[in-house]
């Protein structure tokens, strides 16, 4: 407990430093109580700049509500106003410093936000010191506010004769500047200072900058200028024609020497053609001299002979060239045994025998864009044949289809034949062949191809009636279906989709070995035991018992009836037979 802690009122003061200072406290508890005072004082005028104020009344918590805010359960907006410096400590945060940014009270916290120079307060910290700047005017850091800040702010003495003697100080200032002929001055009060371009500049001011810069010189207008690096050398601001000269392009009217040729050149055509034939060249033109091998350079290029279209690989042809070359043109185009008319293209293919073929390669013939048409049907082995051809010799024929697996319910195509999926037992893969054979819409029945995802769709092969029709359908894997047969017993007609497909198991007439037969149990005459037939298995059948109405063809004795005769001892009928006698029908009056 400091003097920040310390109540305004009196009676509520009742330690100091954990030093008990109640009535009829001891002697040396008045001393020591004065100490800790005393100690008190000097730590809070240590430091004339900074003060935790409490809550002006007491001690106050200051608790972190952000990076940059506190609150605190009392009003304290009347010394923690706006504008005011703070010193914000906490043991994570350490010591940061910044003014009161927003200062608010709504019952029962005062919430402070805070404009830090650097740093935020740490979230370790739930509680921080927060120390104000005091109005000493020469701290560290001067606690100074404009006025702009409202009436809360703490203004420094005599402010309003401070910013007079500003304002007349620098009204009383100007800028004197001066030219290379002439002086001025700009009153920094009321003037502006222009710094206005000339011939050539230009200056742009904008923000806090002011950019002078040189305009490019045309043939009416000063600026900054460039040359011709083929013509003109430039160096340390000097600025001299190149050794090689000015090119010849650049000069007009005048004496020009090409290696020893002179030529006079005159009038005002500054690019005259000459005519070295006749040596004329332009009106009111000489030329002087003569022009030799010495004076031309090792080759003129091809672009500057003629009208320039002729390339210098196409002038080498003429150096291979024996003779006149229209006159070895001619003699290739003579007519020959076999190419009676080169120019005529059905005339030189009537000679070649190819009829109205039109292209023959070396040793083939090859169609682009297009198809061989015409051909009649083949009658030897080398024949080309045709689709119609082809179409009919197949008709008809069939064959097995091997698939992987078999339906044995109905699925849905569009989720169940995917890459992965399980069917009778056999994992799935894309491309593998399935037999659909129960499916609830019967023309959806067929030979599919498994996909990688999405909906199957039928194996190309096999995706129309006439293609399933009469097929043999051979099963290779799966718990039920493994190693069947299927026979595909739709008619050959109709459309794919619109009729039904049907598939029957086939079963061995004779020859060969059965592989599996099972039976199956109805009613309750008979017990079916032990493995069901394969090449070497076997089927058990226990009789228990069998009904009186199963016994004989419409019979009506019941099996009451049927338990009489578990104690006849010998044929029915020779002992009713013998029971007839006349001596049985006295002894059976006698009895009576």
């Amino acid at each position: 407990m400091t003097v920040k802690d310390y109540s305004t009122t009196a009676a509520s003061n009742t330690s100091i430093n954990g030093v008990n200072i109640a009535e009829g406290m001891s002697p040396s508890g008045v001393n020591n109580a004065i100490r800790q005072e005393l100690k008190d004082v000097r730590d809070v005028w240590n430091d004339k700049e900074w003060f935790i104020l409490g809550d002006g009344d007491g001690a106050a918590v200051f608790t972190r509500a952000s990076s940059t805010s506190i609150t605190v359960p009392t009003d304290i907006t009347s010394t923690h106003h706006v504008g005011r410096r703070v010193k914000v400590y906490g043991s994570n945060t350490g010591t940061i410093y910044g003014k009161i940014a927003t200062s608010s009270y709504s019952a029962p916290n005062t919430t402070l936000a805070f404009t830090f120079d650097s740093g935020s307060i740490s979230g370790s910290d739930s509680t921080v010191d927060v120390y104000v700047g005091s109005t000493y005017v020469s701290p560290a850091i001067p606690v100074i506010h404009d006025t702009s800040l409202g009436t809360s702010a703490v203004l420094p003495p005599s402010q309003g004769a401070v910013k007079t003697y500003v304002d007349t100080q620098v009204t009383a200032q100007d800028l004197d500047f001066e030219g290379d002929s002439g002086s001025s001055n700009v009153d920094l009060d009321s003037q502006s200072f222009d710094i206005a371009g000339g011939s050539g500049i230009t200056t742009t001011a904008s923000g806090q900058t002011l950019t002078v810069a040189g305009d490019d010189a045309t043939t009416s207008a000063k600026g900054v200028a460039s040359f011709d690096t083929n013509n003109f050398s430039v160096s340390s601001g000097a600025v001299s024609i190149k050794t090689g000269g000015v090119e010849n392009a650049e000069l007009a009217n005048s004496s020009v020497n090409y290696g020893g040729v002179s030529l006079s050149l005159g009038g005002s055509d500054t690019t005259p053609a000459f005519n070295l034939a006749d040596a004329t060249g332009y009106p009111g033109s000489a030329i002087t001299g003569t022009i030799g091998n010495s004076q031309i350079a090792t080759g003129v290029d091809a672009a500057k002979i003629a009208d320039g279209t002729v390339s210098n690989t196409e002038f080498q042809y003429i150096n291979s060239l024996s003779s006149n070359a229209q006159t070895q043109l001619s003699g290739k185009l003579t007519a020959s045994n076999n190419l009676s008319d080169i120019g005529t293209a059905s005339t030189a293919r009537t000679n070649l025998g190819l009829g109205t073929m039109a292209t023959q390669a070396s040793s083939n013939v090859t169609i682009t864009g297009g198809a061989v048409g015409g051909l009649g049907s083949p009658s030897s082995g080398s024949d080309a044949a045709t689709k119609t051809y082809v179409d009919d010799l197949v008709t008809g024929l069939k064959s097995r289809i091997i698939c992987r697996g078999a339906t044995t319910a109905n699925i849905d195509l569009t989720a169940d034949l995917q890459n992965g999926d399980t069917l009778d037992g056999i994992t799935l893969a894309t491309n593998d062949r399935v037999l659909v054979k129960n499916q609830t819409t019967t023309t959806a029945n067929g030979v599919y191809k498994v996909v990688a995802s999405g909906t199957a769709s039928r194996d190309p092969n096999f995706d129309t009636v006439a293609e399933l029709s009469g097929q043999l359908v051979i099963i290779q894997e799966g718990s039920s279906n493994a190693d069947t047969m299927w026979l595909c017993t739709t008619d050959n007609s109709g459309s794919i989709g619109a009729v039904t497909i049907t598939f029957s198991q086939v079963f061995p007439s004779s020859g060969g070995t059965v592989t599996s037969c099972g039976l199956t149990q109805s009613g309750t005459e008979f017990t079916i035991s032990g493995s069901p037939v394969t090449s070497s298995g076997n089927i058990t059948l226990n009789v228990n018992r069998i009904s009186a109405t199963k016994i004989g063809g419409g019979s009506t004795v019941s099996d009451t009836e049927y338990g009489y005769l578990a104690n006849v001892s010998s044929d029915i009928q020779t002992q009713l037979d013998a029971k007839s006698t006349a001596g049985f029908s006295v002894a059976m009056a006698i009895a009576l």
